[in-house]
């Protein structure tokens, strides 16, 4: 397949980083989403010069008002729409949409061709963005929810406990608390897309950057497609290896407390957080 190319750089970024989630069989179907807070100067001034004639949608009131990101870009998958469809229907998988009416509504500005719609986890996104933002102090600007199926799998099998989970990932790679010292939080099972997890969300968003949602996936933030794609591959890895720990029976050993002690301090440069859950004890 030849290099693909789009007059937005950010759909040239985006379609190969939604493309390789299928890939990994992190998406099936129309299975998870994306959504991107776009620079607002650089978005805006690319639309103007290569879609100088678009016809904006009209606004389209959103369930929760989001003040905090009034006249903000997102670029978001659309409802329905399949990962492995992103290189050669950029346009229909993709939309660009703007933040309106003091953070009560959204405009589309791109994309969404053919009637689409943001995804139905929009909402959801929203109140990950508001919180990200803020915390991360603008540095988080992409949300990615996929199918993880080994992260899955452990919903099945272990405590739905937001220690339990993390100290078992944690102690699987010494990588992994460097990279993911906030934790995984945990979500109970509730119903995709309604106000209910996104609430249930927002409360576990205040403290790290992914939550599993139990038995559906994983929702994770981080600053651009590259490093979101990073996090979720490595906590994936450390579930895969956990899991198999347990297929075999359950772990005989794992990475000392100790030394994931040591391995916080050594590292402490690299991290984004302080590994909290490590000092619950």
């Amino acid at each position: 397949m030849p290099p693909f190319s789009h007059p937005i750089s950010f759909i040239e970024e985006a379609a190969p980083f939604v493309q390789l989630c299928w890939e990994m069989g992190w998406n099936e179907a129309n299975g998870g989403n994306v959504s991107w807070r776009l620079p607002e100067e650089e978005i805006h001034g690319i639309l103007n010069r290569r879609f100088p004639n678009t016809v904006l949608g009209d606004p389209v009131l959103l369930p929760e008002p989001h003040p905090s990101l009034d006249g903000e870009y997102f670029l978001v998958t659309g409802a329905g729409q399949y990962f492995r469809h992103a290189i050669t229907h950029p346009a229909e998988v993709f939309g660009i949409v703007q933040i309106v009416n003091d953070g009560t509504a959204y405009q589309r500005h791109w994309g969404l061709i053919n009637g689409g719609r943001p995804t139905s986890e929009f909402a959801t996104h929203l109140v990950g963005h508001a919180i990200r933002k803020r915390v991360s102090n603008g540095r988080e600007r992409i949300i990615l929810h996929c199918h993880v199926p080994e992260f899955i799998a452990l919903s099945f099998l272990m405590p739905l406990d937001s220690r339990e989970l993390t100290m078992a990932l944690w102690q699987k790679m010494p990588e992994c608390i460097v990279v993911f010292p906030d934790g995984v939080r945990v979500v109970p099972p509730l119903l995709p897309g309604t106000v209910k997890i996104a609430q249930a969300s927002a409360i576990e968003l205040e403290k790290s950057r992914i939550i599993s949602w139990s038995h559906h996936g994983i929702f994770a933030s981080e600053e651009d497609p590259d490093k979101v794609f990073a996090l979720v591959e490595t906590i994936e890895k450390a579930a895969a290896i956990h899991r198999r720990i347990l297929s075999a029976g359950g772990p005989q050993r794992g990475i000392d407390t100790a030394l994931l002690t040591e391995l916080t301090e050594h590292f402490a440069s690299y991290m984004v957080a302080d590994a909290d859950l490590l000092k619950d004890q």
